[in-house]
């Protein structure tokens, strides 16, 4: 039997919030996501937070429009975060989108810890677009979950930025189904925190559904992102393509946790996860676990990873044109990691993306 952890006082307030039930005892007897957690073991939580303030914050939410309605979720997320995000929430905000729509949600949480939970609906046949953006300001931890459902047929472009966040926790856990001949596509472009974790699970029907998962990423020193993302695919005929990039600087930390998991009846799953990662100096740190689990017999599926420094003979080329050494590192990076964001298809909204990413490669430069 194992032995109940000693809580910190900032896991202590965090349970002493929640009615007595089923969640606050999980929290009591596990306390929050750490190390020894193998799908956390990059990511500790628990000592990220053991010095916060034990008191509650505020997450401000700037949507671009009014929620359709104010609810309690069908079915409850099965994660501990998400968990507590709803539980700690009071309501959830449903948003169901139109046809040709464009959704902006902003979250920003404050000093102390704050909750939030909402829910986008993309009805049968729609096609729309999703941008949400995230920052914490110092001293603040927010836990923000997202329930996202495609109808049969939709179309969702979902743009994820988080903001860099020296001093600031955050945790993102986003669940999406995705129906039968539904697109989604997906991308995230990230600079972390005193530690930052989106994490996506998505459940895909197949049966023609298609989806592309998508990311780019540059931690400078003292920032950590954690981008962990897992695919069930549960239906025949479905497809997959990730590809994620990021890069490292000295004492900065990149985390990338891929999983696709292919059930016995999802036949003819067509599924591909690459991720590469750069490492820009001595004691950058990036770690890597993508992962195939597949239990159907009719499939074409693979998976690739690759960690390097910027190469010296291109780094040699460039400053034989009379770039400067930071000048040409910053533009051999910039190229690497532009990839996924060249395929976001809305030009102003890529061009933007590209400029933040420019704007934090000069910084680290």
């Amino acid at each position: 039997m194992g032995v109940a952890p000693q809580l910190s006082a900032f896991e202590a307030a965090l349970a002493a919030s929640l009615p007595a039930g089923e969640l606050r005892a999980a929290l009591e007897t596990a306390g929050l996501p750490h190390r020894r957690i193998e799908a956390w073991k990059w990511s500790d939580l628990r000592a990220a937070l053991a010095k916060a303030p034990a008191r509650a914050g505020m997450l401000s939410v700037n949507a671009s429009r009014k929620a359709d309605e104010i609810t309690t979720l069908d079915r409850q997320p099965d994660l501990l975060m998400p968990r507590l995000a709803a539980g700690l929430s009071e309501g959830c905000p449903v948003y169901a989108l139109k046809d040709g729509e464009s959704l902006s949600l902003d979250f920003e949480g404050s000093e102390g810890a704050s909750h939030h939970i909402a829910a986008v609906n993309v009805p049968a046949g729609v096609s729309a677009t999703l941008h949400e953006r995230y920052r914490v300001v110092a001293g603040g931890f927010a836990n923000i979950a997202l329930r996202i459902v495609l109808g049969e047929g939709a179309t969702l472009t979902r743009i994820v930025e988080q903001d860099a966040s020296p001093n600031g926790v955050l945790v993102v856990t986003t669940g999406i189904d995705l129906s039968p001949r539904a697109k989604l596509h997906q991308t995230t472009l990230g600079f972390g925190a005193k530690l930052a974790r989106l994490e996506t699970h998505i459940t895909h029907a197949g049966e023609g559904a298609q989806l592309v998962l998508g990311g780019s990423y540059l931690v400078a020193s003292g920032l950590h992102l954690d981008q962990t993302g897992i695919v069930r695919h549960t239906g025949t005929n479905g497809a997959t393509r990730e590809l994620f990039k990021g890069a490292a600087a000295k004492g900065g930390r990149g985390v990338f946790q891929g999983k696709i998991h292919v059930e016995q009846a999802a036949q003819k799953t067509d599924a591909q996860m690459n991720h590469r990662g750069l490492l820009l100096g001595d004691g950058a740190e990036i770690y890597a676990k993508p992962e195939l689990e597949i239990y159907a017999d009719d499939v074409v599926c693979a998976h690739g990873n690759a960690l390097g420094a910027v190469d010296d003979e291109a780094l040699f080329y460039m400053r034989q044109r009379g770039l400067s050494e930071a000048r040409a590192r910053a533009v051999l990076t910039r190229s690497f990691l532009a990839e996924p964001l060249d395929a976001i298809e809305d030009e102003t909204v890529r061009e933007a993306l590209l400029a933040r990413l420019d704007a934090a490669l000069e910084a680290v430069s």
